[in-house]
């Protein structure tokens, strides 16, 4: 009995050590063990699954400002607004519909910075820029990613018809010729005051001429009449003849000076901005005497100045000339105009009897040298007069180009002189 009984004993042992061992196994492990990770191949697969069945977000219709219903259904195609269409709403929803709540995220490309997320089931946007935009829809559960296709609709907010670039062209077309017409209006009116100032001048001229200088030719013939009366008596008469014959002497002077106003008033041919035809026009009507050989000779390419200038220099040449021919008894008289690059020379010589040159403010009753100074220096340039008794006298003005200051526009220029 003994023997048999061990055997019990020890096959009892071997079972009750063999099922705690079992049971052992089947413990879960402590919260601080850490669980194994699934394999990477089973998860990517298993995300992708989720997402191939999935809900997809879809747009069904839109609307003009009503949030309630599209008034647009199927919207395959593109989205056309009028222009001026204020409001716009679009209408999504997820295919098939899941049973779960779910998330939308909207954006309108090239309007909004960013997605924006809602539970809802439409987008509002309003006064929208003229232009092509493209409205996308994505729809996930929540938590989980944004791997859903995207939903795509394109937009087009038309343009009025002055937010056309056809409409600019117009436009600048329009400011073009309306720039072109004031241009033409305005010339037209400078053109009449011009007119109206030199009717004016002309006017002024004839009455000058028509009085003043018959009043003065009456005076000189008188005094002359009066001279040669008491010419023929005693020492005091002759003294009185004398004072007659200076007197009729500053009248003439006085006639030759009326004269010269009376060119410059009337001449209204010389608005020109070439020097030789005023200069020439201007001599030849002062040299019509036989006995004095006149001549006139442009060198150089003639460069066209104001005809501020030009009147200031035909002006210098005709004093110069008309003091050649009454006082210096000249027989030939040589004018010449040479133009440099940067300057012009105009030179008048006689060959008459010269004198002594002294400064015009010393020399009292003479002012023709005095006044072509004058001129000179409003031209920026210089005179000098080289004479001498019995050598002649020479007369020389020197301008620079850019101390003349020729404006760039002509009507300018003629409206400055005249002073319009």
């Amino acid at each position: 009995m003994r023997p048999r009984s061990n055997s019990l004993f020890l096959l009892g042992m071997a079972v009750l050590s063999y099922a705690p061992m079992r049971v052992l196994a089947q413990i879960a492990p402590m919260p601080y063990t850490p669980a194994p990770p699934p394999p990477a191949e089973t998860s990517a697969a298993g995300a992708q699954s989720t997402s191939r069945a999935g809900p997809r977000a879809t747009i069904y219709g839109w609307s003009l400002g009503s949030e309630l219903a599209p008034t647009m259904m199927g919207t395959n195609h593109a989205v056309q607004l009028d222009p001026g269409a204020s409001d716009v709403v679009f209408f999504f929803d997820a295919r098939p519909k899941p049973p779960a709540p779910i998330e939308y995220r909207y954006r309108l490309a090239d309007y909004d910075r960013d997605w924006t997320t809602t539970g809802n089931h439409i987008a509002h946007y309003r006064h929208l820029r003229p232009g092509d935009y493209r409205f996308e829809v994505q729809v996930r559960a929540p938590g989980q990613p944004w791997s859903t296709p995207i939903a795509v609709l394109s937009v087009v907010q038309r343009h009025f018809f002055y937010q056309t670039w056809y409409f600019y062209m117009l436009l600048l077309f329009g400011l073009a010729v309306l720039a072109i017409e004031l241009l033409r209006q305005r010339d037209q009116l400078l053109k009449g005051q011009i007119g109206m100032v030199l009717e004016e001048r002309n006017r002024i001229a004839s009455d000058f001429h028509d009085t003043l200088m018959a009043g003065l030719a009456a005076i000189s013939w008188q005094l002359e009449a009066t001279a040669k009366l008491l010419a023929g008596f005693d020492d005091r008469n002759v003294r009185a003849a004398q004072s007659c014959e200076l007197a009729r002497k500053m009248v003439a002077h006085c006639q030759a000076e009326a004269r010269r106003i009376i060119w410059d008033l009337r001449d209204s041919d010389e608005i020109t901005e070439i020097l030789s035809q005023a200069l020439s026009r201007a001599l030849a009507a002062n040299c019509l005497r036989e006995d004095i050989d006149f001549s006139f000779e442009v060198e150089g390419d003639e460069v066209p100045i104001a005809p501020a200038a030009v009147h200031h220099l035909v002006s210098i040449g005709q004093e110069a000339v008309n003091n050649a021919i009454r006082h210096s008894g000249a027989t030939r008289i040589a004018v010449r105009l040479k133009y440099e690059g940067d300057s012009l020379h105009l030179n008048i010589r006689d060959n008459g009897c010269g004198f002594h040159f002294l400064e015009p403010r010393t020399r009292p009753g003479h002012f023709g040298i005095l006044v072509m100074q004058e001129r000179a220096r409003k031209l920026g340039g210089a005179l000098r007069v080289n004479t001498a008794p019995g050598a002649g006298t020479e007369i020389v003005l020197t301008a620079d180009f850019q101390a003349i200051h020729p404006p760039s526009d002509q009507q300018q220029r003629v409206v400055h002189w005249i002073g319009v």
